[in-house]
Parts: structure tokens; sequence; C-alpha cells
């Protein structure tokens, strides 16, 4: 596909990180002056900044097209690996992983969305060998053998197209009793007729019923003098206001300073970063998010606090509490060091102080964790 403007080393280089997360991020700058050189006859000039570089050579056709021979050949040849491991993979040992590795998820904690987004950590639908294989080392610790791998994908991966998709991991993750997302089509569009049927009928209904109530029908006869008569009098305003009045105005406005004071706010960088990550939709956006945040103290009213999981740093093996950030409107995960355990375990229903950074963001629960520190209770 290279026509030789750039030496053949690189061309293989660029290609087996294409054909591996086929997105262009995943290549040094170098590289994608190399690229430019390559498919467009020259590269892009010192000054023009990176996202800029991607998103032209994005929208080259003859770059899309190259991109797209590529994937469909690592599609092939993940294919044909699969159908290799699958046809050398004893049955039994095939069963023993599959139940091993349902019971290594089941036992994680985690829910179905959490195990998708991380296992699919760049968030295109589709599960690659080095992102389950990623998924294995944290959740077990240890790197998993090539023949697990294998049959893990081969085990996941139903219609043996060489790629697995989410809908295969739910699949499975249905069979060994997950609950699984159901997303109805039109629901909201359903709700919203139905709710307009109900109060159309109403509407009608109300009309007929005060036609039918009603002492009047077309053609009668109206004595205004009685109707009149009929209006009770209207005592006067007393325009002068008693100190209970004043009194009692002060107070209501009192009341509502305090619910203003209460209304949840964003002020802090953490706050205003959880914000920002409810509108991100690419993986790589959420980590610019975090990467802009800084540090800083915060409380959580604790709701409930468990066992930390699937982290390899210094907060492996200690404990996580979940609650309301600095009065709301968030809740979040907050991981806190071993040393600290005795003190989390009893923190249920009661409001601590700290210091936090953000680190991570579940988009499927649409919430974010952060890593505690200097914990004051």
């Amino acid at each position: 596909m290279f026509s030789g403007r750039i030496s053949q080393a690189v061309a293989n280089q660029i290609e087996k990180k294409i054909s591996e997360n086929n997105d262009l991020n995943s290549l040094s700058n170098s590289e994608l002056a190399d690229l430019a050189i390559e498919f467009v006859g020259d590269a892009p000039p010192s000054h023009v900044p990176r996202e800029t570089v991607i998103e032209i050579l994005s929208q080259q056709p003859s770059i899309n097209s190259w991109r797209e021979e590529i994937k469909q050949k690592a599609i092939e040849a993940a294919k044909n690996k699969v159908s290799n491991a699958s046809n050398n993979v004893d049955p039994r040992m095939a069963k023993m992983i599959k139940q091993q590795f349902g019971q290594w998820l089941q036992n994680s904690g985690l829910s179905t969305v959490e195990i998708t987004t991380k296992i699919d950590t760049n968030s295109d639908g589709m599960i690659s060998r080095d992102e389950l294989d990623k998924f294995i080392h944290n959740l077990s610790g240890t790197q998993p053998p090539e023949w697990v791998s294998e049959s893990l994908i081969s085990i996941l991966d139903t219609d043996k197209n060489g790629v697995i998709e989410v809908q295969e991991l739910w699949d499975y993750l249905g069979a060994i009793g997950f609950n699984v997302p159901v997303i109805e089509e039109s629901l909201t569009e359903k709700i919203v007729n139905e709710e307009s049927v109900i109060d159309e009928t109403q509407s009608t209904d109300a009309e007929e019923d005060v036609f039918e109530d009603a002492e009047w029908s077309e053609g009668s006869e109206i004595n205004i003098e009685e109707e009149i008569a009929q209006i009770p009098d209207i005592e006067p305003v007393n325009e002068s206001l008693t100190d209970n009045h004043l009194q009692d105005m002060q107070t209501t406005n009192d009341n509502l300073d305090e619910n203003i004071e209460s209304v949840p706010s964003i002020n802090t960088s953490i706050e205003i970063g959880i914000e920002r990550l409810h509108s991100t939709r690419l993986h790589r956006e959420a980590v610019n998010v975090i990467d802009s945040t800084n540090p800083g103290n915060c409380t959580l009213m604790v709701e409930r606090v468990e066992r930390t999981l699937m982290v390899m740093d210094s907060y492996r093996g200690g404990m996580t509490a979940i609650g309301l950030l600095d009065n709301g409107p968030y809740n979040v995960s907050v991981l806190f060091e071993p040393e600290y355990n005795d003190q989390v375990e009893s923190l249920e229903g009661k409001k601590i102080s700290f210091i936090g950074t953000l680190f991570d963001w579940s988009s499927g629960l649409r919430q974010a964790k952060l890593k505690g520190s200097e914990l004051r209770s």
C-alpha cells in the first residue's frame, strides 16, 4: 500500500499500530508526519497542532481506505487465529477456563456496565485481544498465558468473525447470571405519546363536565342583578403593616436564604471536572478532563463502603467510600489506602473530610472516582 516515500521499517511500524487500534491518535508526531508524506506528499509545518494534523489526515479518502483495508486484514487474521485456537484447545480445558473466568467476574462485585467499561477501554464497542489481556491481568494480578487468552476469545466470539462485540460479552454475562441492560427503542417517545393521549382525554372530559354541570344553556336568560348580588363583598386592604407582618416577612426571607444556600453548587476544580465528564463521549476526552483538574479539600456524606477492587497501585487492598460529594449534586466513589481500612469501615452514614484527586470516570455508571488522602471524620 505504501509507495516507498518513507522507509519500509517505518511503514511496518505505522501499519502495526493502526492494525491494533485503528486510531491515528496511537501514532507519534513523527509517524503522523511520515503518514502525511506518504499520502499527502509533504509533512505538516511544525507549528500546526497535533490535533489539527490528525483531523486533516482523518479526512483524507486515501488514508481512510488504507485504514479500512488494514482493519479488514486484522479481522481476517484474528478470525483465522480464533479458528485455530478453537481447534487446538481441549474442550474440557475450555470449559474450565469459561467457568473460572465467570467466577472471577462474579467475585469482582462489578456490574455488567462496569465490566464493559473496564474491558472496552476505548469505548469502540469491540474488545481487542490486548484489552482482554489487560482486563484479566488487572482482575487476577497475573498476565494470562497465550492459550488462555485464545480460549476466552473463542468462547466470547460466538459468531467466529474474529471480533468480540460488546453484545457478545453481554450474552455471556447474562448466561452466568448478570443483569444485562435492555434498551427499549422509542421508549421516551412512547411515554410522551401516552401522556399526550391522557392529557387530551382529560381535557376533553373536563370540557364536557363543564358544559354538563352548567345550570345554563344556550338561549337561557341570566338575571344580571341577581348575579351581582351573589358576589361577596371584598374587605378593603389594610395598607399599614404591623410588626407581626414584618416579622413574618423577615422569617420567610430567612427561610428563602437558607434554601438558596442549601442548593447544591459546583465550585471546586473537581466538581467542575465531573460536570464536564458528564458531557464526554470518548475515553480520551474523559482522560483530558481528568488531567486538567486539581486536587483539593473535599467532603463526602458516606452512603456505603466496600472493598476496593481492580487497582494495582498503593490503593490495592484498601476500602472505597461511596456518597455525596461536597453536599451535591454528584455521587462519587473515593478510594483510600489500606492504612485507613479500620477507619473507613465505620464511616457509613457519616460525613468525612479529605484531600481528593479525580482519577477515573465510569461512563456506564456516570460516576467519578477519586483517590483520597488525609482522611478526617
